[in-house]
């Protein structure tokens, strides 16, 4: 089990969830991104997810978009996110990426690397568990944590299939459309959470469209890992003091969550 998985179950004995922050590599530089780390962990994140820059982020709105392209035009690239897990111990990181720029690298070579690297776990958002069986082999033979999307939109028949895959926690995506959006969140939402916890025992988590402390305490009602990345994004983006400006943002978001104590 990871220091990831073993983080999350305990805060589902205690009936508490936690901040997990999404910062994409590189934005908006690569000193910044190896500063927001701690920043984060000092804020009260209780694990990171680290996204691979990617020309073609077909589940990322426009600021994660946006942020994608700014670390692309730096040159930022896979090995460069590996070198910052590598520099980085203070809470469990997660990788999330999209399946070419792992083919690309060499998908044993990768969970290889990334397992010295310390990294904890990886989402690869567009590679169904039933494609490339050497991937996931690959990952899982290192150790890491195979974290699935599930949606409002799977399919009751699909879901032991990911389930079957998954190690660390389960992300369950809040609503259909893009990271970033605000809409409100599925009405099928508790649904989608009741089906994860009847077919597995993992922790659960859920992102997309939370981007205020009122959202992420309905998502930490629910879950055990509270996931925000486009709203950090946001505050990257209009610069200024942006390790401080993140810092303190994702304070507030972490004392929220942590303040919602779950019935028995």
């Amino acid at each position: 089990m990871t220091r990831l998985e073993t983080t999350l179950r305990g805060l589902r004995d205690q009936r508490r969830a936690g901040l997990v922050p999404f910062v994409t590599a590189g934005y908006p530089d690569r000193a910044t991104t190896a500063l927001l780390l701690p920043a984060l962990a000092r804020a009260g994140a209780v694990a990171i997810e680290l996204g691979v820059p990617f020309s073609d982020p077909l589940a990322d709105g426009p600021a994660l978009q946006e942020a994608s392209q700014v670390a692309l035009e730096s040159g930022t690239h896979l090995g460069h996110v590996l070198e910052l897990v590598r520099g980085f111990n203070e809470v469990p990181l997660v990788v999330m990426t999209y399946a070419n720029p792992v083919l690309a690298y060499g998908a044993e070579r990768f969970a290889r690397d990334a397992a010295a690297a310390g990294l904890d776990g990886v989402i690869v958002s567009d590679l169904p568990p039933e494609e490339r069986a050497d991937v996931w082999d690959a990952l899982a033979a290192a150790g890491l944590a195979t974290i699935p999307l599930v949606a409002p939109t799977t399919a009751p028949q699909r879901l032991p299939l990911l389930l079957a895959r998954a190690a660390g926690f389960v992300y369950c995506v809040s609503r259909t459309g893009v990271t970033g959006d605000g809409r409100a969140f599925a009405a099928e939402l508790d649904g989608l959470v009741d089906a994860v916890r009847r077919g597995c025992d993992l922790p659960v988590g859920i992102g997309f469209g939370v981007t205020d402390e009122e959202k992420a305490r309905f998502v930490a009602a629910r879950a055990e890992a509270v996931i925000v990345g486009a709203a950090i994004a946001r505050v990257i983006g209009r610069g200024g003091a942006v390790v401080g400006n993140v810092e303190e943002f994702v304070r507030g978001l972490a004392r929220a969550t942590s303040e919602v104590r779950k019935e028995p």
